[in-house]
């Protein structure tokens, strides 16, 4: 396997690219009050960013602008509204298939996909019903306790579902035409090396698929390019995190964000000249959580640090959430500045 280890890694502590963001006294007084949290997610027009409300089985979206007038940007959090369902059991993890339409890993339950409300009224919370409910891993087997899931357009009106089965140790596939008449596809595509698979992404070239495998302290990457099944190893692995919660591609696809709930840290990893294949260590890895924070929310070694983290479009803004601290953003440019980010 070929080793594309750095020299060293640059670990920043005293955390230089927080930013404020702005927001509203009784929105943040919802955010104060959310509870355990898990993932949290951008709409592809970055005007809307959904938050799990894991301990409540709820979701809060919130209306969003990131404000450029300035030489950072600045979240601007101007309105939210609460979704609840009897069908959102322990909600876990997030995408959107398009602006208008959310799609929930419940890991106490299902494949939820949910038609959402306008936020432009003065209600604020929505009992919703969803409007397509994936239960089946293939013919013969059930989803069961679905974390996380990624969505991408496959032409012709189709999106596939990629959906962590966490505690089932595989990555299980749906094909689906959302608002259409056509039973979804599915199947298991990934089992080989999982264990306990608890985040996802793709690439943004479709060309590389990573995932957080908890027990195994690492992400493993697979070589969407070739044809993948329930038997095919990863191709790379991003080394030296505690438990990988959360994982994001950069927009360019060359570094790869990890929430580490094992640690204050996020860490962040760079492609080398072989993409993504062999082993990687973190080039960067800096503190999103202070002590107290951390410590606060340390019940045992597998929590306490973020859990679900996203970017922006430019690649400028990272959200983190955990329970102890349900929203944070940081400024990636600073983060990554010659100073911190020398070899």
């Amino acid at each position: 396997m070929n080793i594309a280890l750095p020299t060293r890694t640059i670990v920043v502590d005293d955390r230089p690219a927080d930013l404020p963001f702005v927001v509203d006294q009784h929105v943040a007084d919802v955010i104060a009050q959310l509870g355990r949290t898990e993932d949290l997610r951008f709409s592809p027009d970055f005007r809307r960013l959904a938050i799990a409300g894991f301990g409540r089985s709820m979701c809060l979206l919130f209306d969003v602008e990131i404000v450029r007038s300035t030489d950072k940007p600045v979240l601007h959090i101007k309105d939210y509204i609460e979704l609840h369902s009897p069908d959102l059991r322990d909600p876990h993890g997030f995408d959107f298939v398009d602006n208008g339409t959310l799609v929930v890993a419940n890991r106490g339950g299902v494949v939820t996909l949910f038609a959402l409300p306008s936020m432009s009224g003065q209600q604020r919370v929505y009992d919703l019903s969803p409007s397509q409910v994936i239960r089946r891993a293939g013919l013969s087997r059930r989803i069961s306790t679905p974390g996380s899931v990624c969505v991408s357009a496959i032409g012709k009106g189709r999106y596939e579902l990629l959906v962590c089965n966490n505690y089932k140790h595989r990555v299980t596939r749906h094909v689906i035409r959302p608002g259409g008449w056509s039973l979804p596809r599915n199947s298991i595509l990934l089992e080989q090396g999982l264990d306990v698979p608890d985040g996802i992404a793709l690439s943004p070239d479709k060309a590389w698929i990573a995932i957080s495998n908890h027990m195994t302290h690492s992400v493993l990457l697979f070589d969407n390019r070739t044809r993948l099944d329930r038997r095919s190893a990863h191709a790379g692995t991003l080394c030296s995190v505690g438990y990988p919660h959360g994982v994001r591609f950069s927009p360019d696809g060359s570094m790869i964000y990890v929430a580490d709930a094992g640690s204050p840290y996020v860490r962040v990893y760079r492609s080398a000249g072989n993409g993504w294949s062999g082993e990687h260590a973190p080039v960067v890895s800096f503190r999103v959580l202070d002590d107290q924070t951390f410590q606060k929310g340390r019940h045992n070694p597998e929590e306490g640090g973020p859990k679900g983290l996203d970017i922006d479009a430019t690649g400028e803004l990272l959200v983190v959430t955990n329970e102890e601290q349900p929203l944070a953003c940081f400024h990636i440019p600073t983060l990554l500045s010659q100073k911190n980010f020398a070899n």
